[in-house]
């Protein structure tokens, strides 16, 4: 969705809803792909599907770069 640092300035939106709030301080708290450990993260990946009861718990989700988010969802498929 969004950088660390500039998910808030993004004109997308002048008010964020729950969702980008959560993301973009999930990101915050993890500057750095979980990957490659290498590329600043950009997005948070969920790992369980839309609709499960944990889905928002941190434990579930993975701050990435787009290259090691998009690698992912084409393995995913």
């Amino acid at each position: 969705m969004s950088n660390t640092v500039l998910w808030r300035a993004k004109p997308r939106t002048s008010k964020p809803n729950s969702r980008q709030k959560r993301n973009g301080l999930f990101l915050d708290a993890h500057p750095v792909c979980q990957a490659c450990n290498e590329a600043s993260s950009e997005e948070a990946h969920h790992e369980l599907p839309k609709g499960h009861a944990d889905r928002e718990d941190w434990h579930w989700m993975k701050a990435l770069c787009t290259p090691c988010h998009v690698a992912l969802h084409k393995v995913e498929r």
